[in-house]
């Protein structure tokens, strides 16, 4: 396990506080995602994509992470002019922080937050 990166870190709080519901118009709560952040605050990287096109990361939670409704799966999405972003939240804990290129080209980085359409 590693920690995040910054650029990681800052990526996965800016899905988690302003992240649209992914293929919904459900709203999210201003306190699950207060909660998901103060999670994503002690997380670390436990694992990454091998498809050789993208920087998604695995997720282990904080020792502290309580699971509120076990079972639930939230999805939360955004974009750059190449690539979706997604942050998977299952069991009430962030766990895997996606970009998926719309093109063939890889995407080797997270990007800037400021490049982030929300």
């Amino acid at each position: 396990m590693r920690p995040l990166t910054a650029r990681e870190r800052d990526v996965l709080l800016a899905l988690l506080t302003r992240g649209t519901a992914f293929g919904s118009d459900e709203s999210i709560a201003v306190s699950d995602r207060e909660r998901w952040a103060e999670q994503a605050a002690a997380a670390m990287v436990h694992g990454t994509c091998g498809c050789g096109s993208c920087p998604s990361i695995d997720l282990a939670p904080s020792a502290e992470a309580d699971s509120a409704s076990p079972g639930r799966r939230t999805v939360l999405e955004a974009s750059t002019a190449d690539a979706f972003l997604l942050v998977f939240i299952d069991d009430d804990r962030p766990t895997y922080l996606e970009l998926a290129p719309f093109g063939d080209d890889p995407i080797t980085e997270f990007p800037l937050v400021a490049d982030v359409v929300f």
